[in-house]
């Protein structure tokens, strides 16, 4: 009988997350049971709990004897820093001691393999933190900066216990090596990277338009500043000094906004997170409101993108016939339809149609008609789809917004291939990669690509399909789409030789 091997796992985490050690060394003693017992693999957890059983020395020391021998490291972060380390300077708690001299040992060896678990943090929180939170805050955005260290965010308990789950049977399985090769490649959360990759050309389109509410703002502040100086009588003056400071405000609020934005465009998510809690707090500005819903939605957490959209509404009424009203309801309908709840996804978006529609606002009604179109697809409804869609397509031609008719012609072409119209799903697919290489919308013509291979392959034709499908993912590696470029990757790779 094989001797099983050890594998020895060490956790770090403060004292706020008694939660998740338990549910830690509940997870592997499962492992152990199912996936260990016919891998012939132990997973032995190492933390504070069994070292304090010695005594005779100072506990840190028998702790950082596991620190040292352990074959994986699992940091922990939620709200807390740690428990102070008089006694470990220069480092300020003994949980950022265990992790740097983890890592420490990972710099000369490269092991232990170091994974951080990240538990999400409420923005309020993050736009007023004490100080264990700001630490934790900092420690979050030099994990990204040096992007050394493998690390995901978790929700709750059972998602907690699923990422140690999955990252042990990768570990046991070979599949976390770290070489030199890969040290220096930017690791962020696989669930995060598809969405930057898929809205890059939209948080840009954010940025100037952040640009130019600045301008706006900074004009106001100057007007402000100058009925100020031109007020007669006290009451002026005071009520002049007051719309000075609020525009003042105003052009703050967008300038910490713009950062935030821009920092999602270059996908350093731990920063415009914590930017956009300041930025986001207690605000009425609908367009920072945006920004942020913009953010959290791209990056998957709806739950906070659906609470941004509630306030949004709250404040422009739900009543209200306006494009801002009408805006609130169509990007719930996105939330919602991303969640799987479509008949909710299809009320938001037929209150949002009728709006746009009595306040004949065509670009509003062209969107939320492909909205619509999205949600009938999802059903099945084919038919109601594609009606739904060449409408969107009449008027994103006649207003020639040429990025709404690309997208228009590409859902297009899905449906026919999903019928079964090949001819007709090529032509919608080669229309929607004109129109983007015209624009130079690099993702769009890789996205184009993609579809185009996989008619070319549903034709039988699989040299067309791999030479098809090798542009779509080479262009997804130009632009830094890594998890879009491996998913077309797998596709070819399917192909055979």
């Amino acid at each position: 009988m094989a001797i099983p091997r050890v594998i020895k796992v060490f956790i770090a985490s403060p004292g706020d997350l008694a939660v998740e050690r338990r549910a830690f060394k509940d997870t592997v003693d499962e492992l152990n049971k199912g996936f260990g017992r016919g891998a012939d693999v132990i997973f032995e957890p190492l933390g504070w709990e069994d070292a304090l059983s010695q005594v005779g020395r100072r506990s840190q020391s028998v702790i950082n004897q596991d620190v040292d021998a352990c074959d994986v490291f699992v940091l922990v972060m939620w709200r807390r820093w740690g428990q102070e380390a008089p006694d470990a300077a220069p480092y300020t708690s003994y949980t950022e001691e265990e992790f740097y001299r983890a890592l420490a040992r990972f710099e000369k060896t490269s092991a232990p393999t170091i994974f951080v678990l990240l538990k999400s943090i409420d923005p309020g929180q993050m736009a007023d933190p004490g100080e264990q939170l700001k630490k934790v805050l900092e420690l979050r955005k030099k994990l990204e900066q040096t992007r050394k260290v493998l690390y995901r965010g978790f929700e709750d308990e059972t998602a907690f216990s699923r990422e140690i789950d999955q990252h042990l049977i990768a570990f046991a399985r070979g599949e976390c090596k770290t070489t030199e090769a890969n040290r220096a490649v930017p690791i962020v959360p696989e669930s995060l990277q598809a969405e930057i990759d898929k809205h890059k050309a939209a948080a840009q389109r954010a940025v100037e338009e952040l640009e130019q509410s600045r301008a706006a703002a900074e004009r106001a502040v100057k007007e402000a500043e100058k009925a100020r100086t031109e007020a007669k009588d006290a009451i002026a003056r005071a009520d002049a000094a007051e719309d000075v400071a609020e525009a003042k405000a105003a052009r703050k609020l967008l300038e910490l906004a713009e950062s935030a934005a821009r920092a999602a465009l270059e996908g350093k998510i731990e920063e415009a997170r914590q930017s956009f809690a300041k930025a986001l707090d207690g605000t009425t500005n609908l367009r920072v409101l945006y920004l942020g819903y913009d953010f959290f939605e791209r990056i998957g957490e709806l739950d906070e993108a659906e609470q941004l959209l509630r306030r949004w509404l709250a404040i422009s009424g739900p009543d209200a016939r306006t494009q801002e009203t009408a805006a609130a309801y169509g990007n719930l309908g996105v939330v919602l339809r991303t969640r799987g709840e479509l008949n909710g996804a299809e009320a938001m978006h037929r209150k949002a149609l009728e709006i746009d529609e009595q306040l004949g606002w065509p670009e509003g009604v062209a969107n939320n008609l492909g909205n619509l179109a999205n949600v009938l697809l999802t059903r099945g409804d084919l038919d109601g789809a594609e009606a739904m869609h060449r409408k969107a397509l009449a008027i994103n031609e006649k207003l020639g917004l040429p990025d709404g008719v690309a997208n228009n012609y590409a859902n297009l072409g899905v449906i026919l291939r999903t019928r079964g119209d090949l001819d007709g799903a090529e032509a919608m697919h080669r229309k929607a990669l004109a129109i983007e290489v015209k624009i130079g919308r690099l993702e769009g013509q890789a996205t184009a690509y993609g579809n185009l291979g996989s008619v070319v392959k549903a034709r039988g034709d699989v040299q067309g399909a791999r030479e098809i499908w090798t542009k779509s993912r080479d262009l997804f590696g130009r632009i830094g789409a890594q998890h879009k470029r491996k998913m077309v990757q797998g596709w070819i790779d399917g192909l055979g030789p």
